[in-house]
C-alpha cells in the first residue's frame, strides 16, 4: 500500500494542496498574528475617492472585500486552519472513542452485539444536522455581544457534540469489521493456540484495521465538513452566532461559517454575489480533493488486498511436479536440497 501511494501523482497532488493551505493558514497566524486587512474606502494616488466596500476583485485584493472591508483572500487563508482543524479533531475523536467502544464489544458473544445493534440502529435514522441543530441552537446563539462565553468553552462544547453524534454509526461499523476479522481462519488458529484478546488485537487485528481506519478518517472528515455547512445554512455558525440588529454574524471566520454568513448575497444581481461564491468554491474544492484523496487510498488498499503469486524455488517445483506424476502416491520423493519452510 505504501509503495502504491508513493508512486501515485494524484495522491501527492491532493496531499500537497491540502497541506499547503494548512501551512499558509498557520503561517498567517504565526507571522501576522492572524491579521486580516480591512479596507473600508478605496482612494486613488491623488486622494480621489474611488469606491467603498465591498470592493471588486483587483490586483490588490485578489478576491475583493466584503461589506465590512475584510480582504476575502486573507479571510480564506486565515479560516482554513479552523475548518481543517475542526474536521480533523472530530474525525480523530470519533475514531478513538469508537475503537474504545467497538473492540471490547466485538470480542463479546453474538447475542450481545445483536442487542447492541438493535439499540444503536435507532440513532442511524436520525439526521445528524437536525439533531445538532436542536442541541446547538439554544447554546450557541447569543443576543448580547458583550456576554459571549470564552472561545475555548464554545469550541469545546461544539466539538464534543459533533464527536458524540457520529459515534453510533462508526461504532457499529468497526464492530462489524472486527468481527469479520475474528471469523477468519488465522484468527481462529490464534484463538485455538491460546492467544489472549489483547494479543490477537495487537498482533493480528490492528495491522489489518490501519488501512481501513485511514479511509474512515477521510470519510469522517468530509462528513463533518458537510455537517458544518448544513448548520451554517440555519445560521448556526461554528463557535457561536451573534444576533445583531442588522442580522446574524459568526464569531470566527471559518469557511463553513463564511458560507452561511454570505449566503444571502447569492440572490444579488450584481458582482456582489462573489462574496458567496468565494467560500462556496473553496468548500467545493476541499470536498473534491478530499474525495479524490480518499479514492486513491481505497485504490492502494485494493491493490494491497490482491493475492500475490506464489514463487516456488526450482527444487521445490521439481519435487511437486514429481509428486503429481508418481504412479504410487506414497512413494517418497528424494530431497537433495534444503527447501524454504511454508
Amino acid at each position: 500500500m505504501r509503495r502504491t501511494l508513493m508512486r501515485d501523482p494524484i495522491f501527492w497532488l491532493c496531499l500537497v494542496l491540502l497541506a499547503g493551505l494548512l501551512l499558509l493558514s498557520f503561517g498567517n497566524t504565526i507571522f501576522r498574528d492572524g491579521q486580516v486587512d480591512q479596507i473600508s474606502n478605496w482612494y486613488a494616488e491623488d486622494g480621489t475617492f474611488l469606491a467603498t466596500s465591498p470592493l471588486k476583485p483587483s490586483s490588490d485584493q485578489w478576491l475583493g472585500t466584503d461589506r465590512s472591508g475584510n480582504d476575502l483572500f486573507q479571510l480564506m487563508i486565515e479560516g482554513f486552519k479552523w475548518t481543517a482543524g475542526i474536521c480533523m479533531i472530530v474525525a480523530l475523536g470519533r475514531m478513538f472513542l469508537s475503537l474504545v467502544i467497538a473492540i471490547p464489544l466485538a470480542f463479546r458473544s453474538a447475542r450481545v452485539n445483536r442487542y447492541l445493534k438493535l439499540i444503536l440502529d435507532g440513532f442511524l435514522v436520525l439526521p445528524l444536522s437536525l439533531v445538532a441543530l436542536l442541541i446547538l441552537l439554544p447554546s450557541l446563539t447569543f443576543f448580547d455581544s458583550t456576554a459571549i462565553p470564552p472561545l475555548f468553552d464554545r469550541v469545546s462544547f461544539e466539538l464534543i457534540v459533533l464527536i458524540l453524534l457520529g459515534l453510533p454509526s462508526l461504532s457499529l461499523y468497526l464492530i462489524a469489521e472486527t468481527r469479520q476479522l475474528l471469523s477468519q481462519e488465522f484468527m481462529i488458529v490464534a484463538q485455538t493456540l491460546g492467544g489472549s484478546p489483547w494479543h490477537r488485537f495487537r498482533r493480528h487485528i490492528w495491522p489489518h484495521l490501519i488501512p481501513t481506519l485511514t479511509i474512515v478518517f477521510m470519510q469522517q472528515f468530509i462528513q463533518t465538513l458537510m455537517l458544518l455547512v448544513h448548520l451554517s445554512l440555519f445560521k448556526i455558525f461554528f463557535a457561536g452566532t451573534v444576533n445583531l440588529h442588522v442580522g446574524t454574524a459568526p464569531t470566527i471566520f471559518e469557511w463553513s461559517s463564511m458560507f452561511g454568513y454570505y449566503f444571502n448575497q447569492f440572490s444579488a444581481t450584481s458582482w456582489l454575489n462573489h462574496m458567496f461564491l468565494v467560500p462556496l468554491i473553496g468548500l467545493a474544492l476541499v470536498v473534491f480533493f478530499s474525495n479524490l484523496f480518499m479514492s486513491r487510498l481505497e485504490r492502494a488498499f485494493r491493490f494491497r488486498q490482491q493475492l500475490k503469486p506464489i514463487k516456488l524455488s526450482v527444487s521445490r517445483a521439481q519435487d511437486e511436479a514429481a509428486a503429481t506424476s508418481m504412479v504410487d502416491p506414497f512413494t517418497l520423493v528424494a530431497r537433495n536440497s534444503r527447501h524454504d519452510s511454508d
